[in-house]
């Protein structure tokens, strides 16, 4: 079956560290709420003699353009990074950073980007404040082939003690890779590589404690605590 694609569906993730060595790749979601793509297309129109009047066009050239508005939210990581006075104030390489897309059909898009045209605060007294920022790509896009997120099957039933739940997944865990875990009344699915150290490790055998009707993402993470794998599931718990 045919799905309509969702904007919100697409991932996208800045690093907040592009002087550092390891990127630190943040969500730019929270205030966030409407996103506009192009790619800012050069052409080339002419009309040859032998065209008979008609005329032609070539694409010759572009540059990705993605501008994001919303509203001011304090404290998210990738809105500090971009109304920093670091990046606001500053030009040249201060605005230079990387720009990570996952679409919603599991394509992961990387570009080298400039952060251009940010504005911040404006409106009406008693809106808040609104925000804009354009992320112009620098060159071609690097398209990440083989670096999706591969889904786990994650399955949870009533555990040996109330108020826990037992969890079994399938694939098993490949050579040195450990298990890290989230339960919440909602929890997003990690991103390919995304850094999973503040999660909770899990030896993949013992019971987890989990409120029934939640959810629980369990992610194979390498030893950097990187996500490699992952899948979801409703808890089921004891009662």
């Amino acid at each position: 079956m045919s799905e309509v694609s969702l904007n919100y569906k697409n991932t996208l993730e800045i690093d907040i560290t592009p002087q550092e060595v390891a990127p630190t790749w943040k969500r730019i979601c929270k205030g966030f709420a409407n996103l506009a793509q192009s790619m800012n297309e050069v052409l080339y129109q002419a009309s040859y003699l032998c065209d008979q009047g008609w005329g032609s066009t070539e694409v010759t050239g572009g540059q990705y353009i993605s501008t994001l508005t919303g509203v001011r939210y304090f404290g998210d990581e990738a809105q500090e990074y971009i109304f920093s006075d670091e990046v606001m104030m500053g030009f040249g390489e201060s605005r230079k950073t990387s720009l990570r897309i996952t679409r919603q059909n599991a394509t992961i898009i990387q570009w080298g980007v400039t952060l251009a045209n940010i504005t911040e605060g404006g409106g009406d007294s008693q809106q808040p404040s609104s925000i804009t920022v354009a992320l112009h790509g620098n060159g071609a896009p690097t398209i990440l082939s083989g670096a999706l997120l591969e889904q786990l099957k994650v399955v949870s039933v009533a555990g040996s003690l109330a108020g826990d739940t037992a969890i079994f997944i399938n694939p098993e865990i490949e050579g040195a890779n450990t298990y890290k875990y989230k339960t919440a009344a909602t929890v997003e699915m990690p991103t390919f590589e995304e850094d999973l150290t503040a999660w909770t490790t899990w030896d993949g055998i013992a019971d987890i404690t989990a409120v029934t009707g939640n959810q629980i993402v369990v992610a194979e993470v390498n030893a950097s605590k990187l996500a490699l794998k992952a899948g979801r599931a409703t808890v089921t718990s004891l009662a």
